[in-house]
C-alpha cells in the first residue's frame, strides 16, 4: 500500500483554491473552493474557473467550505457561478457586448462579455453560438460564469 501511494504522489498536479458560490437550477447555492492547476493546459498562465467548467469532465471536485468536504459535482445542474474580484481586472477578450441575460428562474443579470472571435463572427449570436457552454459575464465587482443551458434570453443594453 505504501509503495502504491509513493507511485501516485509522482502523478499529482499542484493546485491552489479559488472561491466561488455555485448556484443550482434546484435553486441552491454552495460556497466551495475549486481546484486549479498554476499552469493551465490551454492557454498561458494558471488555471481558470471557467477552465474548469469548460473542460469536458461531467463531475468536478469542489471543496464545500462550510464542511470541508470534498465533492464531485456534476456541471448540468450549475445555474451560474458567482466570483468575487479583489482588485479591478482588465478583460484580455477584445471587443465588449454590454448585455441583460435573464436566466430561466427569471433571475436578471446585467455586464458585459468581452469576445476574441475573428471580425466576421462579432455579433452576439455569435458570441453565444461559438463559445463552450459556460460564458463569463463581467460585471462591476462581480463577475458570473453562466450555463448557457440555463439562459432564456440575452439582448444588448
Amino acid at each position: 500500500m505504501e509503495e502504491r501511494r509513493k507511485d501516485t504522489e509522482g502523478l499529482k498536479v499542484k493546485k491552489f483554491k479559488r472561491r466561488a458560490r455555485i448556484f443550482f437550477s434546484t435553486q441552491g447555492s454552495l460556497d466551495v473552493h475549486f481546484f486549479l492547476a498554476y499552469e493551465a493546459e490551454t492557454h498561458p498562465g494558471p488555471e481558470t474557473v471557467l477552465d474548469v467548467l469548460d473542460s469536458g469532465k461531467t463531475f468536478i471536485p469542489l471543496e464545500d467550505i462550510m464542511t470541508n468536504d470534498i465533492l464531485l459535482v456534476g456541471k448540468t445542474e450549475i445555474m451560474y457561478v458567482e466570483l468575487s474580484r479583489d482588485a479591478p481586472q482588465e478583460p484580455q477578450k477584445s471587443l465588449e457586448i454590454p448585455v441583460r441575460v435573464e436566466l430561466l428562474n427569471g433571475e436578471i443579470m446585467e455586464g458585459s462579455f468581452f469576445s476574441d472571435l475573428p471580425p466576421d463572427r462579432l455579433r452576439l449570436s455569435d458570441y453565444l453560438s461559438y463559445t463552450p457552454q459556460f460564458i463569463l459575464l463581467w460585471g462591476n465587482k462581480t463577475d458570473h460564469i453562466l450555463n448557457k443551458a440555463r439562459i432564456l434570453s440575452v439582448k444588448h443594453r
